[in-house]
């Protein structure tokens, strides 16, 4: 009967992480990436092109010049400092380093003064509104602006900014991009949620996302690696005192606009 209880507990199910979403007219709020409903902390606010999750699920945001420190109860944020430089793209790497990019360059920034660094200068590439950081293969994930006016192009970009093209996605304004739970989910500006083929670039749409205003921007997963949540089964003990327990009872604004 312990070893059915186990059983039964450890496959009840991945646990879901925290995704959040940014949209053209200062809202931030979760996004349930199941049913597509968005869910705003705050009303209206800043508006900003990108957000990310640090490491240690700190939660940050950029206007096309500043870095801001966003509460992810309220949605409240405060500034952190200049950027310097145009930047429309952020995430972190596993190492926690924080990562923008903007226009055709890649970039570091210090989160304790907002402060950018070009790492490099990426031919063919323009930003299109966001990177993801894939653990696996110790690589970001982009998207790009097409230089014929197309669908967005998927970029590999290695954290030295070597970078290479993988494929058109088929969908245009992708201006948000995350891993959850081992899948590359992307939002354009029209609020849709597509999932992208990594090795071709290819999109799917997914869903339309429902219960925000404006357009989507900026997107940041709680588990942004390319990996899927282990399973926790509790310890015998643990099912042992469970048992016991039992017992007893929208949009002015554009992304692109420099």
């Amino acid at each position: 009967m312990a070893g059915a209880v186990v059983f039964s507990l450890g496959t009840m199910g991945t646990a879901q992480a925290s995704s959040f979403l940014s949209t053209g007219i200062g809202q931030v709020g979760k996004i349930d990436t199941s049913t597509g409903t968005f869910t705003p902390l705050n009303k209206n606010g800043i508006t900003f092109f990108d957000i990310a999750l640090s490491n240690s699920g700190e939660l940050f945001g950029i206007t096309p010049r500043a870095l801001y420190s966003i509460d992810k109860s309220t949605g409240l944020s405060s500034a952190i400092g200049n950027l310097g430089v145009f930047i429309n793209a952020l995430d972190f790497s596993d190492e926690n380093v924080l990562y923008g990019a903007g226009n055709d360059s890649f970039y570091t920034i210090d989160t304790s003064s907002g402060a950018a660094s070009l790492v490099a200068k990426i031919p063919k590439f323009k930003s299109s509104g966001d990177i993801a950081f894939d653990s696996v293969n110790n690589q970001f994930f982009a998207t790009s602006l097409s230089f014929d006016g197309s669908s967005d192009i998927l970029f590999s970009i290695a954290n030295d900014g070597t970078a290479t093209e993988i494929g058109s996605i088929g969908f245009s304004d992708i201006y948000g991009l995350f891993f959850e739970n081992g899948t590359l989910f992307g939002y354009t500006g029209d609020q849709q949620q597509i999932t992208i083929d990594p090795t071709t670039g290819a999109g799917s749409f997914s869903q339309n996302v429902v219960g925000g205003v404006g357009q989507l921007f900026g997107a940041a997963a709680a588990v942004p690696s390319n990996t899927v949540p282990s399973t926790t089964v509790p310890e015998p003990m643990s099912v042992l005192s469970l048992l016991a327990v039992g017992a007893f009872g929208a949009s002015v604004l554009s992304k692109q606009k420099l």
